[in-house]
């Protein structure tokens, strides 16, 4: 498996644990695909903090005595033109790059990106208007999350038929166990102690990230238990890849 932005922006700025961090390292060491998206995404940091310079320190506008004559000369004839404020302009362009070049990174989770954007709006006199977030009783379109509270027991049970359906399971810092799927690959039914995921396409990927505080989760399949994990232990039948996750098939083969 790859490194998805989120990673790719954890271990940029230094927010992964340390052996999370080792981890990824030794997978980006090996990995050409990742390797390549690790340097795009350091070139396009490095773009921006070139471009925020710009905008805090303009280069000072450079005229020669005898344009300024010539200007003063007209200026006693004809009334000139408006004078346009070049420092205005400049700013203006600058961020309109920077919008331009960060505007692909700026919805990725853990990306800096939105900061800078709204410090940016915020120095030319004004602020951007909150981000719409999904109306009341609304699902994201690719999946549900629900949240795990201290002292809380939570079932994950995935209903299936057969089929070549895998599972991702990785442990996060997030506050919230969430389960991603592609859209219309499944229906979820979520409760103080069960999430509920009935699978409507068996050849699906799910992916399901469980908070390190959570006390008590377990994931089931038509199979039984494949997931179990007890405040720090860990119970699992699934084979764990080099970035610290655990992989499982929905229907497991009978042997």
């Amino acid at each position: 498996m790859h490194l998805d932005e989120e990673q790719v922006q954890r271990l940029l700025h230094g927010e992964l644990p340390p052996q999370a961090a080792s981890a990824v390292r030794e997978h980006v060491a090996g990995c050409i695909d990742c390797r390549r998206r690790l340097a795009e995404a350091e070139r396009e940091e490095n773009e921006v903090h070139t471009l925020l310079h710009a905008v805090d320190d303009p280069a000072p506008l450079r005229v020669s005595a005898e344009a300024v004559a010539v200007r003063a000369q007209a200026s006693r004839v004809v009334p000139g033109p408006p004078v346009v404020d070049l420092a205005w302009l400049r700013r203006a362009a600058a961020i309109l790059i920077v919008v331009g070049i960060a505007g692909a990174a700026y919805a990725v989770p853990g990306s800096p990106v939105r900061e800078w954007v709204h410090a940016i709006v915020e120095r030319m006199g004004g602020r951007p208007g909150p981000t719409p977030g999904p109306a009341p009783g609304e699902s994201p379109a690719i999946g549900a999350g629900i949240s795990v509270l201290p002292e809380q027991k939570l079932l994950i049970l995935f209903q299936s038929a057969e089929g070549d359906g895998q599972v991702f399971v990785s442990l996060t810092d997030e506050p919230e166990v969430q389960v991603h799927a592609p859209t219309g690959a499944a229906s979820f039914t979520s409760s103080a102690d069960q999430l509920l995921i009935a699978v409507q396409d068996p050849s699906a990927t799910f992916e399901v990230e469980i908070p390190r505080s959570a006390p008590w989760v377990e994931i089931q399949t038509g199979k039984g238990q494949i997931f179990l994990k007890e405040g720090e232990r860990v119970t699992t039948k699934g084979s764990k890849d080099a970035v610290g996750g655990y992989l499982f098939r929905l229907a497991p083969s009978e042997k």
